[in-house]
């Protein structure tokens, strides 16, 4: 405990002391980096139930004061020699006795604890209830919906990079783009800057332009809307499946015309959407309307899924499938994305727009007086060995080397992410499936779902809790969460530019209106995720 409190005491001498919840965060990462111990609570008092009991009530450097009196409150000390007497009124166990004034009545502060015990020294627990820090803490830090899982072999991998010759456009992207091909059996990999830039290259490649259509799901991050815009198209919104949450293929059939050019369906939450009934559609019509239709797959939440046996990602029943790699989702690049293709065609539109759309490629030159110099041999022209030409509008979408060494290292350990995602699916599962006014993700018999986020479904009419209430008070506890999606087609922008607005969808906003995902990820301890199990179900108690 010195180092704890040497914490906090070097905390309130430095030149900007620590807030209190700035401290809580500083106390946070010792424990978890097992440089101290804690003294463990015989109740469900821990440590951090206690310091967030004051925490919001507290002044500036007070957390200094409560740690002293949960330290009091575990070896039940209730006599404490002080000069901040005043500090200490809120502990309603607490003597407080001023040492530099003689003892009288008034010095006595605070009634005895209830159940007086012979105190003992400070620092003399037993060593039987000094522990580890990670072995009986329910709720160790801040507990967030998403995180990345970051170790030494990923900070090596980049450290590697960063001391080659390589730090963009080396070989390292070629390395990742090969690795993604070879995780999810596409043919072709492109790799770019975020997600977002992958679903925009996807609709340049399929040709969207203006006066096109392109049908998407509402729930789903704007990015999926988004990207038709960019290209002058408008976004068309196909309702949901009440059970799956993913787009449904029937509303897609109702929403194609002679104008559709596009379909984007989102595999939500990491389960594919049903994509070989959206694929039929798409056929029966193409040979309706004479023209092609591409069916852009967003597995951004779907690394690592299996639909009907074969790997989302695959392109088994789409022409492009795009992927991300934000810190939330299955693995990470810091910011980055992918496209996954198995047509050559569509390669080479998706290379010109990741870079400038320039190639360097001499069978696309078309500048040839420009680009070759005839040779003394015989062996015709050579190309200038600086030439390169831009033949179509592109974009600076380029990943990096240092990206891309960190996507490397991530997924090597992919298997093991996925497994410990299921775990803790299933333990939630288990938990929550016979609540009243809860229902758990539903997950199709076609599927096998790596699931990116963990949405429950509470009746909050019903429970009589405001769902902002209900996140805050979650949020209190420590246990942060969200809500995935608002529908994208009541944002203001499409309100304002497309004309959408409430009743387009009637599932989608349904679902909006109870939705709340709570936090998973392969990091995610037992200890927490069954803290977060009893918190929320201490709400229906």
């Amino acid at each position: 405990m010195f180092e704890f409190f040497s914490v906090i005491t070097n905390g309130r001498k430095i030149e900007a002391p620590l807030h209190s919840e700035t401290a809580l965060y500083v106390i946070t990462d010792m424990i978890e980096s097992q440089n101290i111990a804690i003294l463990q609570a015989d109740d469900d008092h821990h440590f951090f139930q206690w310091l967030r009991q004051y925490i919001n009530t507290t002044r500036r450097y007070q957390i200094y004061d409560a740690s002293i009196a949960y330290v009091m409150f575990q070896n039940e000390i209730t006599d404490l020699h002080t000069n901040n007497i005043k500090d200490f009124k809120k502990f309603d166990f607490i003597k407080a006795i001023n040492p530099f004034i003689p003892l009288a009545p008034s010095s006595v502060l605070q009634a005895p604890c209830s159940k007086p015990q012979a105190p003992r020294p400070l620092l003399q627990a037993p060593r039987s209830k000094l522990l580890a820090p990670s072995s009986s803490l329910q709720a160790p830090r801040s507990i967030p919906y998403g995180r990345q899982s970051i170790d030494e072999q990923d900070v090596a991998a980049v450290c590697s990079v960063l001391r080659s010759d390589w730090l963009t456009q080396g070989p390292k992207v070629a390395e990742f783009e090969s690795a993604l091909c070879d995780e999810t059996d596409a043919d072709f990999g492109v790799c770019l800057n975020s997600g977002t830039s992958a679903l925009h290259i996807a609709c340049l490649a399929a040709g969207v332009g203006h006066g096109d259509e392109v049908i998407t799901s509402p729930i789903t991050f704007v990015a999926s809307a988004n990207c038709a815009v960019y290209c002058g198209a408008k976004p068309v919104f196909a309702d949901i499946y009440p059970d799956t949450y993913n787009i449904s293929p029937e509303e897609i059939e109702k929403k194609i015309t002679s104008h559709t050019k596009a379909i984007i369906p989102v595999n939500f939450a990491g389960q594919s959407c049903d994509m070989d009934a959206i694929r039929q559609i798409v056929r029966a019509a193409e040979k309706k309307y004479g023209h092609k239709i591409y069916v852009i797959e967003d597995a951004c939440h779907a690394l690592g899924s299996l639909y009907k046996n074969k790997k989302v990602g695959s392109c088994a029943f789409s022409d492009m499938t795009v992927m991300i790699f934000h810190p939330v989702k299955h693995i990470t690049t810091g910011e980055g994305g992918a496209v996954l293709t198995n047509d050559k065609g569509l390669l080479k539109k998706l290379r010109l727009s990741r870079s400038h759309g320039i190639t360097s490629d001499p069978v696309e030159f078309v500048n040839r007086d420009l680009a070759f110099r005839s040779a003394a041999s015989d062996s015709g022209s050579i190309v200038n060995p600086w030439y390169y030409e831009q033949i179509a509008l592109g974009y600076n979408y380029r990943i990096t080397d240092i990206q891309c060494a960190l996507g490397l290292s991530q997924l090597k350990k992919f298997p093991r992410f996925c497994k410990r995602r299921r775990e803790i699916v299933n333990q939630y599962n288990a938990a929550f499936k016979d609540l009243r006014y809860i229902q758990i993700p539903f997950e199709a018999n076609s599927c096998d779902s790596n699931f990116h986020l963990y949405v429950l479904l509470f009746d909050f009419e019903k429970i009589n809790i405001d769902r902002a209430e209900f996140m805050l008070e979650l949020r209190q506890k420590g246990i942060q969460t969200q809500v995935h999606y608002i529908p994208v087609y009541l944002q203001p922008f499409y309100r304002k530019h497309f004309g959408t607005n409430l009743g387009d969808c009637p599932n989608a906003e349904q679902y909006y209106k109870n939705c709340l995902s709570i936090p998973l990820y392969p990091m995610l301890k037992d200890s927490e995720a069954e803290y977060i199990v009893k918190t929320i179900k201490g709400f229906f108690q």
